[in-house]
C-alpha cells in the first residue's frame, strides 16, 4: 500500500479516536469523585459552591445540642466530611430543645441557657455567613474548649481569629428577634423529623444514623469515608434521575 494511504488511513483513525475520547468525556459521569460533564446541563449541574446551585446539592443535617459531647463527635467527623463534599452538598446544624413559650429563648436546653446561647450563635453564623467550611471551622475552635461554647468572648474569638471575619453581625443577631427566631424554627425542625438524640444525622432527607454515647442506626457505617460515599452516592443517583427526566 502506498505510503500517502498509510498516512491517510492512519490520521483517519486518529481522528475517530479522538472524537470518540471527546464525545465519552463530554458525557462522563464517575461516580467515587463525583466528576461530571455534560455541556447540555452545565449550568444546572454546575458544581461550584455559589447559591444558585444550592437546589442541586445534597443535604446532609445534623440535630444536636451545641454543649453536647456527641455533638462534638459529630462535628470533627463531619468537618473532614465537608471538606470533601462541599461542592456537592449542603451541611448544616439543627437544636433539640423543649419547645416552651414561657422560656427565656423560646425552649429549654438540656445544658441550661448557656447552651441556648450556643445553639443560637450557631444558627446566626449560619445566617449571616452561609459557607459551611467556614462554619466547620468556626464549629471545631468552639468545641476545643466546649465548657466555653455559649459566652460572647469565646464565640468572639474563633470568629475573628479563627474565621477572620466580623463578629458584630452576629451579636447583633444573638441579642434579636432574629436569633430567637432562628433558635425557634431549628427546633420544630426537630419536633417535625421526631429527633430526641444529639447527635442525629440526615443525608437526602433519610435518617443515616445516630451517636448517643455509642453509634447506632448506621447501616452505612460512621466513618468518614463512609458517609462521604453516602453522600457521593446520593448526588450520584440525583443526577442520573434528572438525566432520565430531561432525556
Amino acid at each position: 500500500m502506498p505510503i500517502i494511504q498509510i498516512n491517510f488511513l492512519y490520521k483517519t483513525l486518529l481522528i475517530l479516536i479522538l472524537g470518540f475520547f471527546l464525545f465519552s468525556v463530554n458525557k462522563l459521569i464517575y461516580h467515587d469523585n463525583i466528576i461530571i460533564f455534560d455541556n447540555v446541563n452545565t449550568q444546572k449541574l454546575s458544581l461550584n459552591n455559589n447559591n444558585n446551585n444550592n437546589k442541586n446539592k445534597i443535604s446532609v443535617e445534623l440535630f444536636v445540642m451545641s454543649r453536647c459531647s456527641d455533638a462534638i463527635i459529630c462535628e470533627a467527623i463531619f468537618d473532614k466530611v465537608v471538606r470533601q463534599v462541599h461542592n456537592i452538598s449542603i451541611t448544616t446544624t439543627d437544636y433539640i430543645a423543649v419547645l416552651d413559650d414561657s422560656a427565656k429563648y423560646g425552649a429549654h436546653c438540656k445544658h441550661s441557657n448557656i447552651e441556648c446561647i450556643g445553639n443560637i450563635q450557631e444558627l446566626c453564623f449560619q445566617h449571616i455567613y452561609p459557607n459551611q467550611s467556614i462554619y466547620f471551622s468556626f464549629l471545631t475552635c468552639l468545641n476545643s474548649d466546649s465548657s466555653r461554647v455559649g459566652t460572647k468572648r469565646w464565640a468572639k474569638k474563633c470568629i475573628q481569629d479563627e474565621c477572620g471575619l466580623d463578629y458584630d453581625p452576629i451579636d447583633k443577631c444573638v441579642n434579636s428577634n432574629l436569633g430567637k427566631e432562628l433558635f425557634i424554627s431549628s427546633v420544630q425542625k426537630a419536633y417535625r423529623r421526631n429527633v430526641t438524640k444529639s447527635c442525629t444525622i440526615f443525608i437526602n432527607g433519610k435518617l443515616r444514623c445516630i451517636r448517643d454515647g455509642i453509634w447506632y442506626n448506621c447501616d452505612g457505617g460512621y466513618s468518614v469515608d463512609d458517609f462521604v460515599y453516602d453522600i457521593k452516592d446520593a448526588y450520584y443517583n440525583n443526577y442520573n434521575n434528572y438525566n432520565n427526566h430531561i432525556n
